[in-house]
């Protein structure tokens, strides 16, 4: 990877943030796109980056600025994220997810890069069959989803009709330190903290739950295997262990003495998958291997928002 140029849109965001951290302790050049300085605080004390605030779906303005930089390596992680089952958030999730894709493919149709890694998520399985393998048909259940999938098609089509070194990635459900959103781990730990109920169905479903150092490893381990992809390629991120939501409950629960969680007390949503994980047969086979357990994982999440919450409430 020496002497590489690296883009990573959404750079600021929860994934984006380590991996940015970790290229730059690697002596890369890295440069990040986001759409504002809202989450500049993940790339505290992180020097030797150069941060461009675009908004992907301005083509002009980022056609413009990809042609000046002329980037080896593209990881493309921006993305509007919400996994509700609301047909009210499909025009931004199709205007965020598959349009700013489209906009940065075709700025980059012109320059020859090494590797686009396109980042799609374990949400267009749906409610198909695990373990997931990635030559499956998708199944998106949610706008977020959808959108995804016809990104993943896109980046298919750009790949093979332009001769474009592309492969889509599909993390499974990333947690760990600096990820603030309203995704279960992060928000049993906020609520844990504060000693605040929270109420939730029994448990019984299994998830694919993967510690983000573990996430940005396969990142890594893709980055240098780039030449081994003679085509497009879809490859899922995931540990392929299976792990009750109620264990996760119980797990966070013993860390944080104060929690009050409630199992049982919700229903199941509609179409509530029950088993969901992955096959990461294709990502073993380059070398990649998960280190970090569960519990081990959820222990340094908890001890980072600890500190934030202790910083806050100075």
């Amino acid at each position: 990877m020496k002497n590489k140029k690296f883009l990573v849109t959404g750079g600021t965001g929860f994934i984006g943030s380590h991996l940015v951290n970790r290229l730059v302790k690697m002596g890369e050049e890295v440069h990040v796109i986001t759409h504002s300085e809202k989450n500049f605080w993940r790339l505290e004390n992180i020097d030797k980056i150069n941060i461009e605030i675009i908004d992907i779906k301005d083509f002009d303005k980022l056609n413009k600025f990809i042609s000046k930089l002329n980037p080896d390596i593209i990881v493309h992680l921006a993305a509007y994220v919400n996994a509700e089952r609301d047909l009210n958030g499909i025009d931004m999730a199709i205007d965020n997810n598959f349009n700013g894709t489209l906009n940065l493919l075709k700025s980059l149709n012109n320059i020859d890069y090494d590797l686009f890694i396109n980042t799609g998520t374990c949400e267009e399985y749906g409610d198909g069959e695990a373990p997931f393998q990635e030559s499956q048909r998708e199944h998106p259940v949610s706008p977020y989803s959808l959108s995804k999938t016809c990104s993943t098609y896109l980046c298919d089509f750009f790949s093979k009709i332009y001769d474009k070194p592309i492969i889509t990635v599909r993390p499974f459900l990333t947690y760990g330190p600096k990820q603030t959103s309203k995704m279960l781990i992060p928000e049993l730990i906020r609520r844990g903290i504060k000693g605040e109920k929270m109420n939730l169905t029994a448990g019984e479903q299994s998830r694919d739950f993967i510690y983000i150092d573990d996430l940005i490893d396969a990142f890594i381990v893709l980055i240098n295997e780039y030449n081994e992809f003679n085509d497009y390629e879809i490859i899922n991120i995931g540990t392929g262990r299976q792990i009750l939501i109620k264990d996760i409950v119980k797990l966070i629960g013993e860390f944080l003495p104060k929690s009050e969680f409630e199992l049982g007390v919700l229903s199941y949503r509609k179409g509530e998958t029950m088993e969901f994980y992955s096959d990461n047969s294709r990502l073993k086979k380059l070398g990649w291997v998960s280190n970090i357990k569960i519990k081990i994982g959820l222990r340094n999440t908890i001890n980072w928002w600890i500190k934030k919450s202790s910083r806050i409430n100075r």
